[in-house]
């Protein structure tokens, strides 16, 4: 073989050269696209960088999208990479959320849309220089806005979303959770206001339709119904009275405007609607009756709820409270310790003496009714139909078995005072009612034994004890 010439050698030599530079440019270019996929950043063909995330594939049906992506609007790759941070943190967000409380993502979408709707109504809210005022700008970095991922979701779910993102205005109830919960602590107060607001969506279907037509409108209807559904005014009152604090929430939190007027306050209650219908005493065989009937099919935890009552006077959700450790003795005197949180202030944490006969029907050792008032009472309704004659009428319920303790004390020639203590009422006189300490607990326990001996059960069966896991 020829031997080449310095001129061969030399270029030879460039070309060894050339390779090596092509082959450290290909490892330096490959590092790279694979920092920038690390870094979840890739750059388009207009040369501007973008965020982008796979998303796991448990909580793409939640989520709604195979891949999270938005525009980072620098072609400076280190600018981009201090823009995707907390971008892909909120990301990151939002997985740990689909995973954990999947119901939680629907209550941010319907959150950011109240947003907007308030920075639009703002004048001092300004667009940034791409046309997003604040909130829609958090929107379309969230990717929620996007109705792709609609075509993941059942079609129930999807409308659900839908009318929430793109309907026409944010449903009622949509923080209705957050306000019960923020706002009331009692468990009967919460389900009473749930009722009504859930009632009113009928006619007030959507934040932005809270007026005082609307609002009228659900007044309307309720004269609208037969005089034998009506409500009372006064009822209708309390029921406003949540919607009112619903709205003014809702202000506070800023998910509706300030300017709104709430048309819940200050409503007319026509004479069309029922006068307050009080409610009546049982007679003692009206309450042997339900009573029986209860014991007939079972219901040894209805049997309960009314011997208690019957014998001491406490409301519904006072028995429902009672318990082993509700007993106490006191001077020798065996009691229940009525909870702490009752009706008001003169019915929380009052003694009331226990009655003999009750040591014949309950295991007060070993009891616990599981503050199961609602659906006791709920029994006790639905049983006194069927065995009263009137059983219909709303003016006997469980509250008309109290009605019959005060009426038992006063025919049986007990004080106004001393009964009123027992059973929780505030005394309506200065004297008794502002500087008097309270009926001495021998007096209570004489008030106990003269509703006892005004009427006893015709035979003394004992009930089964009831426990409630405190699971």
């Amino acid at each position: 073989m020829a031997e080449r010439t310095g001129l061969d050698a030399i270029a030879l030599k460039d070309r060894f050269i050339l390779a090596l530079f092509k082959k450290c440019a290909y490892i330096v270019c490959v590092t790279t696209a694979r920092m920038d996929s690390i870094m979840n950043i890739t750059r388009r063909a207009n040369g501007l960088y973008m965020a982008d995330l796979k998303v796991p594939a448990d909580v793409r049906h939640i989520i709604g999208k195979a891949r999270l992506t938005r525009s980072l609007k620098t072609r400076d790759k280190r600018t981009a990479q201090q823009e995707a941070g907390p971008i892909l943190a909120d990301w990151d967000r939002q997985i740990r959320l689909a995973r954990e409380q999947p119901d939680a993502i629907l209550e941010e979408m319907a959150i950011a849309k109240a947003r907007i709707n308030l920075e639009r109504a703002d004048p001092a809210v300004k667009p940034d220089e791409w046309g997003y005022l604040p909130s829609e700008a958090a929107l379309e970095a969230s990717g929620m806005d996007d109705t792709d991922w609609l075509r993941s979701l059942p079609p129930s779910q999807a409308n659900r979303y839908a009318d929430v993102m793109w309907g026409d205005g944010i449903p009622l109830p949509q923080f209705m959770s957050q306000f019960l919960e923020a706002h009331y602590s009692k468990h009967k107060t919460r389900t009473e206001a749930k009722r009504y607001i859930l009632e009113a969506t009928l006619h007030v279907p959507t934040l932005e339709l809270i007026n005082i037509e609307n609002a009228r409108g659900w007044i309307r209807a309720e004269t609208q119904k037969p005089a034998s559904e009506r409500r009372a005014a006064k009822t209708m009152q309390k029921a406003a009275g949540y919607l009112s604090e619903y709205v003014g929430w809702l202000q506070d939190q800023r998910l509706l405007s300030d300017s709104v007027g709430n048309p819940f306050k200050g409503l007319r209650y026509p004479k069309a609607l029922k006068a307050k219908e009080s409610y009546v005493p049982l007679s003692f065989d009206e309450i042997l009756a339900i009573r029986s009937a209860a014991k007939t099919i079972g219901d040894d935890e209805l049997v309960t709820f009314i011997d208690l009552a019957r014998l001491t006077g406490m409301r519904l959700a006072e028995v429902g409270a009672l318990s082993a450790e509700s007993v106490e003795t006191v001077d020798g005197v065996q009691c229940f310790r009525v909870k702490l949180d009752a009706k008001t202030a003169k019915s929380a944490g009052r003694l009331v003496p226990i009655a003999s006969e009750l040591n014949d029907l309950v295991d007060l050792k070993n009891f616990d009714l599981g503050r199961r008032e609602n659906a006791v009472g709920k029994r006790f309704g639905r049983l006194k139909k069927e065995v009263l004659p009137d059983g219909a009428k709303r003016s006997k319920c469980f509250h008309s078995i109290r009605k019959f303790v005060a009426t038992t004390l006063e025919r049986e020639g007990v004080s106004e005072g001393v009964a009123a203590d027992l059973v929780g009422h505030e005394k309506q006189t200065l004297t008794y009612g502002v500087y008097s300490g309270g009926s001495a607990l021998q007096q209570l326990v004489g008030a106990i034994d003269a509703l006892e001996r005004a009427y006893t059960l015709p035979n003394q069966d004992r009930v089964v004890s009831i426990v409630r896991s405190k699971a």
